[in-house]
């Protein structure tokens, strides 16, 4: 492990360590643009040069590996020199797009100029090298060349990462510029993921552009629920509203984030949210709808049935538990889902679109219940006869459920989740309006956290579970969720 000094500070790092890693492990900071921690060293942008003692010249940080005895500086007149001349390099033919850029606020170039530089430019306006701009090059991303650095971290990454390679390097010298391969699309599945590493403003999300400026935004550390890998997230919002759901990187699950996991937050938004209760098709506002579903219930009391759903929360899954044993008092419930586990395409995404199969699988442990094929043939001979479940996990028994005519009662968030033929909908809030625990496929357990809140009247499916208990005549004593976890080993 050779031993080194940075800025008069000694540190041993592990053998084959760069020097821009053993200085961030110092809480040096060195700047970059075509440096990341995912994706290969390439040593083009040459801003994070430094200097070492006995060395001839400059050097990159990021491809210099640390050798017993180096001293470097990081904060030399030579070093300053570099990156103020790196920046006019950089800066001769960009074009002043600051006012209307969405990089603007988290923008590296921005930064570094007024870090590094905060030089006049010597270079005619008129004489500036024009290029495209605002060009849509997929279906969720935009290019403009004219601002581009060619730190190549998008043509590294679709190389690296997806290993589609729909990007490269055309041209040569000062006529290089970044763009597709003919007859190619930026439609991967993690597009994205070059609008976040792109340092500024070359790629923006169609989805996100001027929507709102960035040092506007509030930030709440969550996790994807997209498919059982549970991915960290953060979403960022701003009265009340969500508008981009990027990834916090962890060394447990994920660095990127897949689009299909990005644009979940659509969802909270749409236009088909319920805040009201549904009957046959027919919107009915809340109380009188739960004391319907209770009368249903009440009718059929004797063949009533509870199944949960690998879409749900620990917390809510147990609520469920609890309405069918405490409330209901029947042995006909269900907590049983598998699904081949697994990242299926070799990134991210798993073979299990349901978030939570595993957090069931503790409720069950807990709680016990029936297989799902025992409970779908007691659907199909007609032992049960109404079922109370969230409205995805309805696909499991539909085929059972349209055989014997079950009258079917759901919970869900949005009309296009309602199954066909449900005989009644309820709404609940959605787990960016309402906290609850997850556990993905590896048994990490996460924790879905509020980042805005629900419509008037929409509660939690927990607080919504506690009321329909009221209506038939039960108190379940759910005053929080963690009150429906008594009794699971959690």
């Amino acid at each position: 492990m050779p031993k080194l000094t940075i800025d008069g500070k000694t540190i041993e790092v592990a053998k084959g360590a760069t020097l821009l890693e053993a200085a961030q492990q110092l809480g040096v900071y060195i700047p970059r643009y075509c440096y990341h921690p995912k994706l290969s060293v390439s040593g083009n942008c040459r801003m994070c040069m430094v200097e070492v003692k006995k060395a001839p010249k400059l050097v990159t940080a990021c491809s210099t590996e640390a050798a017993e005895g180096m001293i470097v500086r990081t904060d030399t007149e030579n070093v300053k020199n570099a990156r103020r001349d790196v920046l006019e390099f950089l800066l001769i033919n960009h074009p002043l797009d600051c006012p209307i850029c969405d990089q603007a606020g988290e923008c590296g170039l921005q930064d570094y100029y007024m870090e590094y530089s905060r030089a006049k430019s010597r270079f005619p306006q008129e004489e500036k090298v024009r290029r495209g701009k605002r060009r849509a090059v997929g279906p969720h991303l935009m290019l403009d060349n004219e601002r581009c650095v060619l730190c190549t971290r998008c043509v590294r990454f679709c190389s690296e990462v997806t290993k589609t390679s729909e990007l490269e390097v055309m041209e040569r010298a000062d006529h290089s510029y970044i763009d597709l391969k003919e007859g190619r699309a930026l439609d991967n599945g993690y597009s994205l993921n070059i609008a976040d590493i792109c340092p500024v403003g070359a790629f923006t999300s169609r989805d996100f552009r001027f929507k709102q400026r960035v040092w506007f935004l509030k930030k709440t550390p969550t996790v994807c629920l997209g498919c059982a890998t549970g991915c960290l997230t953060e979403v960022h919002h701003n009265e009340n509203t969500v508008h981009r759901i990027v990834p916090r990187p962890n060394a447990e699950t994920n660095t990127w984030l897949c689009d299909h996991g990005r644009m979940a937050y659509r969802a909270v938004q749409a236009g088909d949210r319920l805040a009201k209760g549904v009957i046959k098709n027919g919107l009915i506002d809340l109380e009188p709808a739960l004391r319907e579903v209770a009368s249903r219930i009440d009718e059929n009391h004797a063949s009533a049935a509870v199944l949960g759903s690998p879409w749900l929360s620990v917390e809510d899954n147990a609520a469920l538990a609890r309405l069918a044993a405490d409330a209901l008092k029947t042995e006909n419930f269900c907590f049983d889902f598998k699904a081949e586990q697994g990242i299926k395409d070799g990134i991210l995404i798993n073979q299990d679109p349901a978030p939570n199969t595993a957090g069931a699988a503790l409720i069950r442990a807990g709680r016990g219940g029936l297989t799902l094929e025992e409970f779908a043939r007691r659907v199909a001979d007609g032992r049960i006869k109404v079922i109370v479940t969230e409205a995805r996990a309805a696909a499991f028994i539909k085929d059972a459920v349209k055989a014997a005519g079950a009258r079917l009662i759901v919970f869900a968030t949005n009309k296009a989740e309602i199954p066909a033929g449900a005989y009644a909908t309820l709404p609940y809030a959605c787990y960016f309006e309402t906290p609850g625990t997850f556990v993905n496929y590896q048994g990490l357990k996460r924790r879905a956290a509020p980042a805005v809140e629900a419509r008037e009247g929409v509660k939690p499916l927990w607080a919504m579970v506690n009321k329909l208990a009221v209506y038939s005549g039960t108190s379940l004593r759910l005053d929080c969720a963690e009150d429906a976890l008594k009794g699971i080993e959690f």
